[in-house]
């Protein structure tokens, strides 16, 4: 069977976003059907910042059986468009949609857009499964599909217990290069060849605002990561890694061997920490292996806030890692929010200070959005804020609501 997999365009204010990843998901879920005998091709409209009148032109001149489409939540309207056309080009062409989309809101997906199957969390054990039973899925553990007027959900699929099973990704479908081009690391000056790479899957910690691909936590062997990471230096030639993970710093002993094994390699490299879980040796090893910026999802500078949001972290802990992470020579990425339940002028206050405290200026500062699988989004529908859920996420745009008042 050939399988066309589609990343469709992320837009914010009215305009397309620029590829800033490599879609990993998706590159998984091409190594799987590749596994199974499938012909699969990409086509990334996010990448290449086509229009729609663009993508209309290519669908039409490819020749595929089935089409999958990766999507987060903020993709909702484009995906109502895009299966639309796509069943107008061919009406008896599956579509299957995945990721954060198809497994938090497959009711809405199903009712309202021409998605045949939403595959509900981990993807490349289910698409295998999916596509040996296309035309008989009643039985395909880890999907929801539309019987009439009626949605059924099939039981759960476990995940992958050990990452060193999963497809290897081909790279060669991609368009690389495009990535590489808009990618960079953080932290440092001038362009480097770069990609984003992830060491493994999920996040030990549950802040109510955070909506998560994957529960629990799962980690690939660094031995692993390093050989990707020679691959794509020897077939890419790139000079710089991105880690993507949600936490990279969840073990501080795993670190300490990818930072043996990486700094061999002569890359440069940035990731997520916690500001909580870094000491000034593990940073002083970090920069010294190659990293040169870490990301901290410090989010408020209130205590109180900070525990609204379950985020088990002090106020002091995060003044504390910037400081020492400015002292080693690693670059800061100051991660904020504001608005969230319970916000007041007192609060913000509170983080106003907690910027003189730091003496930096953060780095991104956004206003709280309740995002489908979070703690937060189920508050606000127990609250009336959200009474369809439908019309939500036709307003998110980037990722932000674009609703007068997205919370009290």
């Amino acid at each position: 069977m050939k399988v066309l997999l589609i990343q469709p365009t992320n837009h914010y204010d009215g305009h397309s976003r620029s590829a800033a990843f490599f879609p990993i998901g998706m590159g998984y879920i091409a190594g799987a059907l590749i596994e199974a005998g499938h012909e699969v091709e990409i086509f990334d409209i996010n990448a290449y910042d086509i229009g729609k009148d663009e993508v209309l032109e290519k669908l039409v001149n490819m020749k595929f059986d089935m089409v999958g489409i990766s999507t987060m939540s903020t993709q909702y309207n484009y995906v109502k468009w895009l299966t639309f056309e796509l069943k107008k080009i061919n009406s008896e062409t599956k579509i299957i949609l995945g990721w954060v989309l198809a497994s938090y809101n497959y009711n809405e997906v199903l009712h309202n857009t021409d998605v045949d199957v939403c595959v509900v969390g981990e993807g490349e054990l289910t698409v295998k499964e999916l596509l040996a039973n296309i035309n008989d899925y009643e039985n395909v553990s880890g999907i929801a599909f539309k019987r009439g007027d009626e949605i059924v959900v099939n039981k759960s699929r476990e995940y992958i217990s050990d990452l060193k099973n999963t497809p290897s990704v081909p790279y060669h479908l991609f368009p690389v290069d495009l990535y590489i081009d808009t990618i960079n690391v953080i932290g440092v000056k001038g362009k480097r060849r770069t990609i984003n790479i992830s060491t493994g899957r999920g996040c030990p910690f549950n802040c109510r605002f955070c909506s998560k691909s994957f529960s629990g936590v799962r980690l690939r062997s660094i031995d692993d990561v390093i050989s990707e990471i020679k691959m794509l230096k020897e077939k890419y030639q790139i000079e710089g890694v991105f880690f993507t993970d949600e936490c990279l710093v969840i073990s501080r002993q795993r670190v300490v061997e990818l930072c043996e094994k990486i700094k061999p390699l002569n890359v440069e490299w940035s990731c997520q920490g916690r500001v909580n879980l870094v000491d000034r040796e593990l940073l002083l090893m970090m920069k010294d292996s190659g990293c040169r910026a870490v990301g901290y999802g410090v989010e408020s500078g209130s205590q109180k806030i900070l525990r609204e949001m379950n985020k088990n972290t002090l106020v002091k802990q995060a003044i504390e890692a910037i400081k020492m992470t400015e002292e080693v020579g690693l670059e800061p990425i100051i991660q904020m929010m504001f608005g969230y339940p319970g916000e007041d002028r007192y609060t913000l206050q509170e983080t106003v200070d907690f910027f003189t405290a730091i003496d930096h200026p953060g780095t991104e500062l956004c206003p709280t959005t309740p995002l489908p699988g979070t703690y937060l989004w189920t508050w606000c529908k127990e609250k009336g804020l959200i009474t369809d859920e439908a019309v939500v996420l036709e307003q998110l745009d980037g990722g932000y609501m674009r609703m007068q008042r997205a919370l009290p």
